[in-house]
């Protein structure tokens, strides 16, 4: 068994899938498998992909899976999740890069700890972003300053708690990474930049309109119905409403309002 399954979804990134594998080739933990989710994106990446691994000689495994049809970032991983035979999963999206020491300077924090959970740091745009402070469960949801893409998540406790990703196309990672935070019972926090997150102007994530503010509201919603079903909700409804409001309501009102036409003063009269 292999000491970390990294899930990477493989959809529309032929120009930047070579560079996030040579990434993951490069780390310093051999006792890894890479599990890439061919989600259908018809732009050769998958066979750019396949290409990489025929010419990699090494110990890492690569081990490659497709969905039915294309579904989306959160089925993708889904999928990955239920193929991954490793003790630990890692997400890495296609367009992005990670350090050498990414997968074992997590694995370290996670089994030091005694952890399910264990984070790093992130440069997103030139910029470093750090998680809050994890050492408080609830400090860490009222205040949710989270990148979910930087956690080591131990796979027997995802597969426990039955934490899986919704089908929808917005804050899917929210809802991923929240249940996690709710149900697990501690993390572990490494403050060192490994993640680098490159952002894709075609990105999903990047569109703002009425259909991704519902779809937003559909994952958050799971959040709460996760945490009713494990009798969570009780012990954490404060932060669980905030985060309805916060992560739900009002970047749904963004989604929307930022999809409207400018219609300047002169133009209404």
């Amino acid at each position: 068994m292999p000491e970390v399954s990294v899930i990477v979804p493989v959809y529309r990134s032929v120009d930047t899938i070579r560079r996030c594998l040579a990434s993951l080739a490069a780390q310093t933990m051999d006792d890894i498998e890479i599990v890439l989710v061919d989600d259908h994106g018809g732009d050769g990446s998958i066979d750019e992909a396949r290409d990489f691994a025929s010419s990699y000689v090494g110990a890492k495994r690569f081990v490659f899976i497709a969905t039915e049809r294309n579904a989306g970032p959160g089925p993708a991983r889904n999928a990955g999740i239920d193929a991954a035979c490793g003790k630990y999963l890692a997400f890495v999206d296609s367009d992005d890069t990670v350090d050498p020491e990414f997968c074992e300077t997590l694995w370290n924090a996670a089994e030091s700890a005694g952890s399910e959970l264990a984070c790093c740091d992130i440069e997103m745009g030139g910029r470093v972003r750090t998680n809050c402070d994890v050492s408080d469960k609830k400090h860490f949801l009222r205040h949710y300053v989270s990148y979910f893409m930087t956690f080591l998540y131990r796979k027997d406790f995802i597969d426990r708690w039955g934490i899986r990703f919704p089908s929808s196309f917005s804050a899917e990672d929210t809802c991923f990474l929240t249940c996690s935070v709710l149900a697990s019972s501690g993390m572990a926090q490494v403050h060192k930049v490994l993640y680098r997150y490159i952002s894709n102007e075609e990105s999903v994530s990047h569109r703002r309109d009425c259909e991704r503010a519902r779809n937003r509201m559909t994952s958050i919603r799971a959040i709460v119905s996760f945490a009713k079903k494990q009798g969570l909700y009780g012990e954490y409804r404060r932060e669980l409403n905030l985060i309805v409001l916060k992560k739900g309501c009002a970047m749904a009102l963004k989604d929307i309002a930022d999809s409207l036409p400018f219609r300047s003063r002169h133009s209404e009269q």
